[in-house]
């Protein structure tokens, strides 16, 4: 079940690996009829046409079907008598391979629906989706195979496995245990008539999302409508307005088109003077997906519902219980970390709105600009004020620091870092090869190699694209590295996904410091899956990391954004002038670090409860709005929206890997600040050693950097899936993690350790 789940959402940062033969060289890459089907390096994405998906992906599985075939008949060959272990060689090396052959035409067809959706696109997705999720779990619930990976992992010659191979084979039984493969007669038809429709309404789910947010939009003809939104905002609007059939619209006159694009929803918030545009805006944020003809409701109800039942059929008591049978973390452990993150966020969110709401009454004058007073603080007001109460206290113009980090500078920052802690380079790659790779005339490839060898390569799309490319920020694994005995190794090739701003009018794409820890956070993920040294793919990179544990080599990349001078300022430079950022404007920074950070731990420590609240039992005819609003009290200052419906766009646990598993980005966030501590402590990085004596790291502090990047990268990159997370941690740091320094991180600095 759970490699069929990676299989099918294109939302996962982790799709099944693909199989590409390395025996010609990249330079000689030739191309073939179907490209999905190319034995190349790098796949062929931009020469996929829609009518090419289809043969691709019912050839592989009919080849698929007569491999399985065969593969179960030679483990089943013996006499029942003569059964011994199968030999690891006999069994893992073919099942992977099985994997590969009829995942990678499949995989590569969900990523481009990710990234360059289309009606013609998703109709071939529900024509094909069901052959193959019946192989998938004909392919889960093969009893031959099962019972020869039990037999192998019940051997004395299990030991005499590597690591990494012991790891892949119990993988492979768990995989197989919750797929379903004890199962029999009605139970089984049962769980996987439930599994197939599962499957269709996570896409439904998803396509809603997608669409709703597409339906929606404003055309607005006055500047007083639009007053204070940011520039390069108003550039994005006429140019969807010019799209739009408004051939005279310009960023100065209108008219503008505004949407739930994130590009554009987010400076209205933050920015719009507007309040009736901010309470609009801000009201159809929260209910996308909940009306009409892309309405969710039904479909995560039906959602929850199956996966309840399916966890009843796998004799689980509920889908929770399920769901972290395949992590790092116990129940009572993220009980108990989820608990006490919320004791100490508490206190420190209701002062964040205390002073929020005391800002706003006073109607304070910011920037030359003498704000309303209000006394009845909406939530579409939250994060109008909340920018301006930054500029008053601290002086800090979010949107104004903009000019100094435009895309191409971010890019630098990353190839100096990886360089500077992983000694690996990052190199662009141009010519025929990058061009028939990538589905995008935005997408940049780039190599990565350490010295002379290469390791892999990571293809980044930046830039937004509504309607046709998924919001948010992503990681895809487009090939997992591999190696066979007397085989030159598969390199690994990594995308990355973000929905930064399209340049506009010769300018560049100018980010938001957050936008640039996006992109940093999404690299840590790529830098795991290309730096890896595992040679099973099932292990590999990000393949078979238990799932709360993932985020953490993403996360700690954020840090160096956030508390490294050097990192900051090898990128900070005005787009135009080349000037760096000024040093006034860093040590503001460094002041407002945790402006209202308990705010945003409680609202992750809100959304990982509801979660796991609508995974511990829900039955048919629970309401889950009505839940999720229970959680909200619960945990909130301020509860959401009455009206609100944020579980009908909530993608992450209704068509991805979070389901009763949303924690783990706090889970994650504990091992990354941890980890980026021990750097922290070694190389004089802190925010308040800075801001006693700025560029105060010496040599010695920086060859302490080096010495541990190196071992972050021979540990947590390098080790990937093959070891499990908490030995990996232990090697890297010497100890078990402390939640002390996410506090510290946070300005909520409690003694003792959480987890």
């Amino acid at each position: 079940m759970w490699f069929l789940m990676r299989l099918l959402s294109p939302l996962l940062a982790v799709t099944v690996a693909f199989h590409f033969s390395y025996a010609l060289a990249l330079r000689h890459a030739a191309p073939v009829p179907n490209p999905l089907l190319a034995n190349t390096a790098l796949p062929q994405l931009a020469r996929v046409t829609p009518d090419q998906v289809k043969p691709a992906v019912q050839s592989t599985l009919q080849v698929a079907e007569k491999s399985l075939t065969d593969l179960e008949q030679a483990l089943s060959s013996k006499p029942k008598e003569d059964e011994g272990p199968v030999p690891c060689e006999q069994i893992l090396p073919p099942l992977l391979e099985l994997y590969d052959s009829y995942g990678k035409p499949w995989g590569l067809f969900t990523h481009l629906r990710s990234v360059r959706d289309s009606p013609q696109l998703r109709a071939i997705e529900d024509e094909l989706r069901p052959a193959v999720v019946a192989f998938g779990q004909r392919l889960s619930q093969s009893k031959p195979i099962y019972s020869a990976l039990a037999r192998l992992n019940q051997s004395s010659s299990f030991a005499s496995l590597t690591e990494a191979q012991q790891r892949a084979v119990r993988s492979e039984l768990l995989d197989r245990k919750l797929g379903g493969v004890a199962l029999e007669g009605a139970q089984a038809e049962e769980f996987n008539k439930l599994q197939r429709e599962l499957s269709e309404l996570s896409s439904n789910f998803s396509t809603n999302v997608l669409d709703a947010q597409a339906a929606w939009n404003m055309t607005l003809t006055s500047k007083d409508e639009v007053k204070g939104i940011p520039a390069r905002a108003l550039e994005g609007a006429a140019d969807a307005a010019r799209k739009a059939g408004h051939q005279k619209a310009t960023a100065e006159d209108g008219p503008w088109l505004v949407s739930l694009d994130g590009t554009v929803l987010d400076p209205v918030l933050s920015y719009c003077e507007n309040r009736e545009l901010r309470e609009t805006m801000f009201r159809a944020s929260a209910t996308v997906a909940s009306s009409g003809p892309h309405d969710n409701s039904e479909v995560l109800k039906k959602i929850l519902q199956i996966r309840q039942q399916n966890a009843e059929l796998l004799g689980f008591s509920n889908y929770d219980e399920l769901s972290l049978a395949t992590k790092m973390a116990s129940h009572d452990a993220v009980t108990k970390l989820l608990q006490e993150v919320k004791d100490a966020a508490r206190p420190a969110a209701q002062k964040d709105d205390l002073e929020l709401r005391d800002f706003a009454r006073s109607g304070a004058e910011v920037d030359g600009q003498k704000l309303p007073a209000l006394e009845d603080l909406q939530k579409w007001d939250h994060f109008f004020y909340s920018q301006r109460l930054l500029l008053a206290r601290y002086a800090v113009d979010r949107e104004a620091l903009r000019v100094y980090f435009p895309f191409p500078a971010a890019i630098k920052g990353l190839q100096g870092l990886t360089h500077r802690l992983f000694g690996v380079t990052l190199e662009p790659v141009h010519g025929e090869v990058a061009a028939a790779a990538k589905w995008h005339a935005d997408v940049e490839l780039f190599q990565v190699a350490r010295g002379k060898e290469l390791m892999g390569y990571v293809m980044v799309d930046p830039f937004s694209r509504p309607g046709e490319k998924r919001a948010g920020g992503w990681m895809q694994q487009l090939v997992s590295r591999e190696q066979r005995p007397s085989k030159q190794p598969r390199l690994p090739v990594a995308a990355v996904m973000t929905n930064f701003p399209q340049p506009q009018e010769g300018k560049p794409s100018l980010l938001s410091l957050e936008e640039v820890s996006t992109l940093f956070h999404e690299f840590g993920h790529a830098m795991q899956h290309v730096l890896t040294v595992q040679n099973e793919s099932s292990v590999s990179g990000i393949n078979g990391i238990e799932w709360d544990a993932v985020e953490v080599a993403s996360q700690f990349m954020e840090y160096w954004v956030d508390y490294d001078r050097q990192t900051l300022f090898s990128m900070a430079r005005h787009y135009e002038t080349g000037e760096p950022l000024p040093e006034e404007s860093y040590k503001k920074l460094l002041v407002a670090k945790n402006f209202r950070s308990g705010t945003g731990l409680l609202g992750q420590v809100y959304l990982a409860t509801m979660d796991l609240r609508l995974h511990e039992g829900y039955k048919e005819g629970e309401d889950p709005d009505g839940i999720a609003k229970a959680v909200g009290r619960e945990v909130l200052i301020n509860p959401p929206l009455p009206e609100g419906r944020p579980l009908c766009s909530f993608s992450h646990i209704f068509d991805g890997g979070y389901a009763a598993g949303y924690y783990s980005y706090l889970w994650s966030q504990v091992l990354s600040a941890d980890a980026f501590n021990a750097f922290d402590t070694a190389g004089n990085l802190t925010v308040t050693q800075a801001l006693v004596n700025f560029g105060a790291q010496d040599s010695k502090g920086e060859d302490a950097v080096e010495k541990l990047g190196r071992r972050w990268a021979s540990t947590v990159l390098a080790d990937g899936g093959g070891r499990a997370p908490e030995k990996v941690f232990i090697d890297f740091l010497g100890r078990q993690p402390s939640a002390a320094a996410l506090l510290h991180y946070s300005g909520l600095d409690l003694p003792g350790a959480l987890v």
